[in-house]
């Protein structure tokens, strides 16, 4: 249903401060609310959203069960274009494998998420603009009304769209707190893009409930057995890659073949040394460093990744500098890292399934920032 309706008075925003009549209150212009926030999105919903079903003109009333996507265009002469269910969702996203047309897609198959827009429908900058959305259960409702008081949308309404749907399509990566985090790397564990989106989510549960991550293992070979049979993003073509294919292709060898101590003893100097084909080949003049170079390799096509993006950029660069680049004491038999293996002090016992599956991963999570992310 498309329908044009005009309010009786021009938006101010929603309240977010209670206040006695005469008294100053503070409005929010710009706001976004999700299943997760509960009776605030419910509060929300039922302002202006609530306000704008009661206004379209139809034999029935229309309910809120009724409402599945809502786009509301409001400008300052108070004309409003209501798009109730109306509005063809186009997202962008990068996927693990080549898809053919019409096939159906997966959060499984989901690399990253990119811009979204709607087509046919145009949002001026200089108008107001509500959104109510739903992803599976879950429901989301963003708004900005600062247009509507002179003030211009300056910021990417698109990639804004996209991240909040990402957001909401993959709440748990996000919402990881700090004590799960903790857990996680303690356990040299990180959700890496590439493995599948429900292992990702056993992995979250079992850092949530403080219970070994390496309980997973066999699921995260299995996984990743299946990801080196479909996509293998290291060619020659690449620059930063060219020099290291063949090594590349012999430790991926070996884990087929559960040879893990020649796996592991390829890939973390490896690692690295990919991680300097970049740096080179870019002009970076400072001496290279695990910080320099961890930082020069996230930063690489960082206006090509929307804010929420799934490859979790400032959290991989903590994972490659606390995890990969790990420092150790002389003498205490530390597990695999680069400088414990380059320096003969990994244990022995560590250069296992579990050492040379996080090394494929951090090799697959960092293809995606040296190759770009642009879906």
């Amino acid at each position: 249903m498309q329908v044009e309706i005009k309010l009786e008075n021009v938006l101010l925003g929603y309240s977010e401060t209670a206040s006695k009549k005469g008294e100053r209150v503070t409005i929010s212009l710009l706001g976004f609310f999700s299943s997760e926030d509960g009776e605030q999105l419910i509060n929300r919903l039922e302002g202006f959203p609530q306000q704008i079903l009661s206004l379209i003109p139809s034999k029935q009333p229309v309910l809120p069960s009724m409402v599945d996507t809502l786009v509301a265009i409001i400008r300052q002469d108070k004309t409003v274009s209501i798009y109730l269910n109306e509005a063809n969702v186009i997202a962008q996203i990068k996927v693990k494998k080549g898809v053919k047309k019409g096939e159906l897609i997966s959060a499984n198959d989901i690399l990253d998420m990119g811009e979204v827009s709607f087509q046919n429908i145009h949002i001026p900058d200089d108008a107001g603009f509500i959104y109510v959305f739903s992803v599976g259960w879950r429901k989301g409702f963003f708004y900005d009304f600062s247009p509507l008081h002179g003030n211009l949308r300056k910021y990417n309404l698109k990639e804004q769209l996209g991240s909040l749907y990402s957001y909401l399509t993959f709440q748990e990566r996000f919402k990881i707190s700090e004590n799960v985090w903790s857990t996680m790397l303690t356990q040299r564990w990180f959700p890496f893009t590439y493995l599948d989106d429900k292992l990702i989510k056993k992995m979250i549960l079992h850092a949530k409930e403080e219970w070994s991550l390496d309980d997973l293992l066999p699921d995260i070979k299995e996984n990743i057995l299946r990801l080196l049979e479909k996509v293998n993003p290291f060619d020659k073509s690449n620059l930063y890659f060219a020099e290291h294919v063949s090594l590349i292709e012999q430790a991926i060898d070996r884990y087929k073949n559960d040879d893990h101590i020649s796996c592991v003893s390829i890939l973390y100097p490896r690692i690295e040394g990919i991680m300097r084909s970049f740096y080179r080949s870019n002009g970076y003049v400072e001496p290279p460093s695990s910080n320099s170079l961890t930082k020069a390799v996230i930063d690489h096509y960082k206006s090509e990744r929307i804010s929420q993006s799934l490859l979790l950029p400032e959290k991989f660069h903590n994972y490659l500098k606390d995890i990969y680049f790990s420092s150790f004491a002389p003498g205490s038999m530390p597990d695999v890292g680069r400088h414990s293996i380059a320096h003969g002090e990994a244990r022995a016992d560590d250069f296992s399934l579990k050492s040379s599956s996080i090394a494929i991963l951090v090799l697959y999570q960092l293809s995606l920032f040296l190759k770009g992310n642009k879906p």
